[in-house]
């Protein structure tokens, strides 16, 4: 009782529940955070769940369909399609069905298949959350999975009968998905049983049981001291559950408490869902009537000719070796039926009222010895006993203690039949004449072939532990079998303990049992009951030979020799009963999950399917609960021998996990994984979930919430940071700025993380802005791609928070940076809006000069507008007093630690797309080809720009063409470019500041393809260095020179004749002109000798 309250009350949600594509993980985050409701639809599985999602990135990396690929959270996704900002066309468009009517029909069932795939895992991941919020313990849980397993299971063969017909193959699929998972269930049942709350609960009746003992001690056969409860029952559960003294007993105990409960809930089952056809009996079926009745109208046989019994006592047709009417032998044979199978289940009590309900009061009396014996109970049933127990002693207390005694004495059959002092003996009298029963009803099946002798003498074999009856009943079923050894095993050690006072520490040490006999010597001389019986004792010799001795005789030689081919949870029952945590780890289910070349890796890196979902979900959650459950983890803790292995089937599962879309279990189990793993697997998993749209990552923040903190180790903030630095490195590079600006994405979903959003947001700024080279802001009418994006990111991506938090939390150099950068921008926007003035302006005077026709000069040219000379002032205003600032990127402020501890070591590196300046082929970049012999030529020119040895110059290849195919700069190639040095301890400042300027300019150079010799500029795709200062240099020497030539352009277009952006880039005071190439330096003077013709 105990244990069925706290079982039902743990399960009461799961019950109630049903199997929708939905987790209660995510709907608590997404009530707690305020989600919008096409987020709770997205969260659901609703219909515009893809829209919100992934879209139709699965077009790109199929990991729901092909098991030929494979996803691995810890290899970062190989491709992507790029997304527009908010999610576009490409994550947001969903695929229509191909065809219609009944194909469209068909296509949508199959999709509605796929989506309620596994649904399990959602109840699973629940029972997890239960454990972290709900105070749910882990031996609990082992209940609550169990009863998710069956959930699931009578769903699926619900569903698979309702489509039997019409879909007879996906019917198969759903049937066998439904047996797997009712083996799984044994399994968990087994573990609540055996290290769980069942155990738990066991051990704490036991302690009342002999607290109660304790406190009511008996003397004087009861004459004085205080009442105590029936003591042989008491004796009995005493002995079943006393792990101190007895722990093998114990564990038989928890073993048959196993498969009894797991016959217990099938025939409960059974009566839910309507299939107990042979339990259901009319009162007083089974008492002959017919039979009489027959004899009475002078009936000599059956239908098929066989003699009717005219012996109607119990024994009457076997000792007549006749039969009884038709209708009295089905119900005879199903009543034996149901016999077996309720003592199969520990229920004693049901089966004797069953035979008194059926009118065959004399069975029920024999299947107690008219005492209310029985084999010693264990489980629920031990508990509902004890309760029993309780309550009389609790009604009884505050009366006469003899009196009282009397009274239980007259109501209590077991009690009465000790009242003379050889109760244990008269028990064991009854278990020798259920043995000698047995035999003689299956010695007589044998001879009639009636099928109800089989279970009739398997009933009383049960009873009394003979293994040679109780077998009969058990071919072909593996638990049965299993029950019958343990229960045999199990009732000689309580039997020993109760007769003898004596723990067995070997069954072979098991003394045969005295003779049980009258004290009154037989009149008659000899007994011949005796000689054709054998002396009445228990246990007799021949049954102490046939049980096995141990635990491992049953599990490893008996069972294997009837079920040879014993099926996965079979073996995992088997070591868990054995406590082989290891071998079973280590032999079967990492075999069974693995394939072979990735059980052979040394690595928790997996990069395959599991080849078992079921089996996968199953031992990665056993494990984790194992660990919780054994004795100092069973070496599953850290440290442990098994926590490799268990880091490796968690992966495992997360990537499976992952690979089905259940994005919102993810968190639950990859906060298990140890420290390195964890933020490796995570931040590859933001890597995979980069193209999806805002709100998707907003729910996955909240989902992850719920599972991890957001500071310390292997915390929201610490994965981001991994996530963004992952997302800079080389190996991510191919990839373009555009995913950088993605992953910048996951470090605005939650305030704590915004100075790591600022941070990389200047990163991916100094990237984009590096292509805004002279060359090409001159090649097109349209604003440079990387200027574009860099405003993308200031305005759009970054809430207006991000300074602020920046620069309260450490990370105010970011905040400043940005604000340079907004300066910056600023300038180019008013420069934009003068562009757009101004060509609107020229089209119309280009329309005028169109209209001359005569053959004399034209008119002069259209004076500027008012509206345009403002717009060129404003712009031309902006850019001279950034400039004049002084400090627009070159401030101590903007500088970290970095920076100092790069005083002595400059590297600076560039991976850039190379462009012909000339020709440039059918691709529009350079061909592939070309690569290597750019990037040779590239570090002999950059090398020549400095002394010999003053720096190290190394230019390679990067990615060839084709190499990264979903980004179009991946497709000409690209080349890494590094300059580095190495000065020496006593370097001056001034000569620090040389040598990073000198280093800055000839990258610059290389970016705008002025040096000597050069054929192609270089798209930048990335830039880094050790040192802020050096990269904000190299961003001056690019950005300055690109700005004042617009300026000085807007300024000779106006036809002002002023010169002030010319005056400002010669004036020593700014020192810019050092930014300037060869190339930039005569474009510029060419603006301003077109500025001064205007004064002629």
């Amino acid at each position: 009782r105990v244990v069925a309250a706290r079982r039902s009350g743990t399960m009461e949600s799961l019950r109630e529940g049903d199997f929708e594509r939905r987790a209660v993980v995510v709907a608590e985050s997404a009530v707690r955070d305020g989600t919008s409701s096409s987020m709770m639809q997205t969260m659901r599985g609703g219909d515009d769940a893809d829209d919100v999602l992934m879209g139709d990135v699965r077009d790109v990396v199929d990991v729901a369909g092909d098991d030929t690929r494979a996803l691995n959270p810890l290899v970062p996704v190989s491709s992507y399609v790029a997304s527009d900002g908010d999610g576009g066309e490409a994550f947001g468009a969903r695929k229509g069905l191909a065809g219609d009517g009944s194909a469209n029909a068909a296509a949508a069932s199959a999709a509605n298949d796929g989506d309620d795939a596994r649904a399990e895992e959602f109840a699973f991941a629940e029972v997890l959350a239960k454990v972290k919020t709900d105070g749910a313990s882990a031996g609990a849980a082992a209940a609550m999975f169990e009863d998710a397993c069956w959930l699931r299971a009578r769903e699926l063969r619900t569903r698979a009968e309702a489509r039997r017909r019409r879909a007879p193959s996906a019917a198969a699929k759903d049937v066998v998905e439904a047996e797997a998972l009712e083996r799984e269930a044994h399994s968990w049942s087994l573990i609540y049983h055996l290290l769980g709350d069942g155990a738990t609960v066991e051990r704490e009746s036991a302690g009342r049981e002999i607290e109660m003992l304790n406190a009511t001690p008996r003397e004087d056969g009861g004459a004085r001291g205080n009442f105590l409860p029936p003591p042989l029952r008491s004796r009995l559960r005493c002995a079943s559950r006393d792990e101190t003294r007895d722990p093998v007993t114990f564990r038989l105990n928890r073993i048959i408490a196993w498969l009894e409960s797991n016959a217990s809930s099938a025939l409960r089952r059974a009566e839910l869902d309507g299939t107990a056809f042979d339990g259901r009996f009319l009162r007083d079926e089974c008492a002959w009537r017919e039979t009489a009745d027959a004899l009475n109208s002078s009936a000599k046989c059956d239908p098929d000719g066989n003699p009717l019994s005219t012996s109607l006592d119990p024994d009457g047709p076997m000792r007549t070796n006749a039969v009884l009417h038709p209708s009295n032998a089905d119900a005879e044979e199903r009543l034996c039926k149901r016999l077996w199978k309720l003592i199969r289940a520990g229920n004693i009590r049901e089966a004797r009222d069953l035979c008194s309900k059926v009118g065959q009061h004399w069975r029920a009396a024999s299947l107690g010895g008219a005492a209310g014996w029985g084999p010693a109970p264990v489980g629920l049933v031990a508990d509902e006993e004890l309760e029993r127990d309780a309550r009389k002693l609790l009604a009884l207390r505050d009366m006469d203690t003899l009196a009282a005694q009397n009274e239980v004495d007259l109501n209590d059959d077991a009690c009465a039949a000790e009242c003379d002092g050889i109760g244990a003996n008269r028990r064991a009298l009854w278990k020798w004449t259920c043995m000698v029963a047995a035999r003689h009803i299956a010695k007589s099946a044998k001879l009639s072939q009636l099928p109800l002798a089989q279970h009739e003498a398997s009933v009383y074999g049960a009873l009394c532990g003979d293994l040679q009856t109780m077998l009969t009943a058990c071919e072909g079923d593996w638990e049965s079998t299993t029950w019958a050894y343990a229960r045999a095993l199990f009732d000689l050690r309580v039997d020993s303990v109760v007769n003898s006072g004596r723990v067995l520490s070997d069954v072979a040490d098991i003394e045969v049992g005295e003779v049980i006999c009258d004290e009154n010597e037989i009149e008659n001389g000899d007994d011949d009951a005796v000689k054709r019986l054998g002396q009445p004792r228990w246990p007799t010799l021949d049954v102490i030979n046939a049980t096995p001795k141990t635990v491992e005789e049953i599990l490893l030689v008996k069972l294997p020799e009837k079920f040879p081919d014993a099926d996965a949870h079979r073996t995992v029952q088997t070591h868990l009963i054995l406590g082989k945590t290891k071998e079973l780890v280590l032999d079967h289910l990492l075999q069974l999950i693995f394939p072979e070349e990735e059980l052979a890796s040394d690595g928790e890196r997996v990069s395959l399917r599991p080849l078992d979902a079921g089996l996968t979900r199953f031992t990665a959650h056993a494990l984790l609960f194992l660990e919780s459950l054994l004795a100092e983890g069973g070496g599953l803790s850290p440290g442990g021998e098994l926590y490799f292995h268990l880091n490796k089937v968690l992966n495992l599962y997360v990537v499976h996990l992952i690979a089905n879309k259940r994005y919102a279990l993810v968190p639950a189990y990859v906060v298990h994984l140890r420290h390195p793993l964890l933020i490796e697997t995570y931040a590859n998993f933001l890597d995979l979930l980069a193209p999806a749209v805002m709100s998707r990552k907003s729910l996955c923040f909240a989902e992850a919430s719920l599972w991890m903190d957001i500071e310390g180790l292997g915390g929201w903030r610490e994965i981001v940071t991994r996530s963004l630095s992952d997302s800079r490195s080389l190996d991510m590079v191919h990839r373009g700025p555009d995913y950088r600006r993605l992953m910048l994405q996951w470090s605005t979903v939650a305030v704590e993380t915004y100075p790591e959003a600022a941070t990389h947001a200047c990163l991916l700024v100094r990237q984009l802005m590096c292509q805004r080279t002279s060359i090409n802001v001159f090649s097109g009418d349209a604003q440079v791609d990387g200027e574009l994006r860099a405003r993308e990111i200031l305005v759009d991506e970054l809430p207006e928070g991000v300074p602020g938090q920046a620069r309260a939390n450490g990370a105010s150099e970011s905040a400043a940076e940005l604000g340079d950068w907004a300066r910056y921008l600023s300038a180019t926007e008013a420069i934009t809006a003068w562009k757009q003035i101004w060509s609107e302006n020229e089209s119309k005077r280009l329309d005028i000069m169109a209209q001359n026709t005569r053959p004399y000069p034209p008119d002069p040219l259209p004076a500027i507008d008012e509206d345009e000379l403002c717009a060129a002032q404003r712009a031309i205003d902006a850019v001279l007093t950034l400039v004049r600032t002084k400090n627009w990127l070159d401030d101590a402020a903007l500088c970290g630690a970095e920076d100092e501890m790069a005083q002595n070591n400059l590297l600076l590196r560039v991976v850039a797309i190379p462009v012909l300046k000339g020709f440039v082929d059918s691709n529009g970049g350079v061909r592939a080809s070309d690569v290597e012999q750019i990037a040779t030529d590239l570090e002999t020119l950059i090398s020549s720009k400095f002394e010999q040895g003053e720096v190290s110059v190394n230019a390679t290849r990067g990615i060839a063409r084709g190499e990264s195919p979903v980004h179009a700069g991946g497709e000409y190639g690209q080349v890494v470019v590094q300059i580095s040095a190495t000065l020496p301890d006593d370097t001056s400042v001034e000569d620090l500041a040389r040598v990073r300027q000198d280093v800055a300019l000839a990258m610059s150079d290389c970016a705008k393809g002025d040096l000597p010799g050069q054929e192609v500029t270089l798209d930048i795709q990335s830039v880094d260095g050790n040192s802020a200062a050096l990269v904000h240099a190299l961003c001056r020497a690019i950005c300055i020179p690109s700005i004042m030539m617009q300026a000085a352009q807007i300024e000779a277009a106006m036809r002002v004749g002023t010169t002030r952006v010319v005056e400002l880039t010669a004036d020593p005071e700014y020192g810019i002109f050092k930014y300037f190439s060869s190339t930039e330096l005569k474009w510029i003077l060419e603006l301003a000798r077109e500025s001064g013709l205007t004064l002629l």
